[in-house]
């Protein structure tokens, strides 16, 4: 058994023109673990989640999935690594045309070059996971927004991940739609699905995270266990922040 992690973060920066975004960032995501970030607005945390499957181009340091580092090789190596890491965004990106199961199985065809039956096969499987099968027919139109994510997430997985990221996933949800799109998440824990979260719900990541991490101003500034760092933080940055959006 090897202990390398399943996703490495290593010296990361990113610049918008002269606006440095992400100064100098090194993290390790064990295989099985939710790694779950945190930190106020303008951050970099979400800039740093899509620096890590190259949906923004870093300036400087590695990627490394599996092993692989994703900052080398060809396209095609690129577009073969990025299928080995998922993404849910805010927004469900979801085709309005098409239905729920299509939607899932659209991704498999184009990029897996599945056939019909193939990815139609695995799209049912990834919507009974998350709970929809029975809305396989439906459009998305007809969805409400936890389930349209729910969707999302599906069809992320029916491509056989690797690693997930979540960025926001439940930041466009109303509040009562938020715990079935959490409880998906805690289901693919439970499963053994790396995850790489930034949320706001710090309720989440108490009672669920391996490890949670705290960013400000493009760097981590703090990371440890979920009573490490709710119970005492030991940087002021972090204490700060918690006592704003913990009360």
């Amino acid at each position: 058994m090897t202990n390398r992690p399943m996703l490495e973060i290593v010296s990361l920066q990113k610049r918008f023109g002269d606006t440095v975004v992400l100064r100098d960032i090194n993290l390790k995501v064990a295989q099985g673990d939710l790694v779950f970030i945190i930190g106020p607005s303008g951050s970099g945390k979400s800039t740093m989640l899509r620096c890590c499957n190259r949906l923004e181009e870093p300036s400087g340091g590695d990627i490394i999935v599996d092993g692989r580092n994703i900052m080398s090789g060809t396209s095609r190596d690129l577009d073969r690594m990025r299928l080995k890491v998922g993404m849910v965004f805010q927004g469900f990106h979801l085709y309005p045309h098409m239905s729920v199961v299509k939607n899932v199985m659209l991704a498999q065809c184009k990029a897996l070059g599945r056939s019909a039956e193939e990815a139609r096969a695995r799209a049912m499987d990834m919507l009974d996971r998350v709970g929809l099968a029975h809305k396989a027919s439906a459009m998305p139109a007809e969805l409400s927004g936890g389930q349209q994510q729910r969707v999302a997430i599906a069809r992320a997985l029916a491509l056989d991940p690797l690693v997930m990221l979540f960025d926001e996933p439940t930041s466009a949800l109303d509040p009562e739609l938020v715990g079935s799109v959490l409880s998906v998440m805690k289901d693919l824990k439970a499963k053994g699905m790396t995850m790489l979260v930034v949320s706001h719900e710090m309720g989440f990541a108490r009672e669920t995270a391996d490890r949670v991490v705290f960013m400000d101003g493009g760097l981590v500034v703090e990371e440890g266990s979920p009573e490490e760092i709710f119970g005492a933080p030991k940087a002021d940055r972090t204490r700060a922040f918690l006592s704003r959006v913990t009360r």
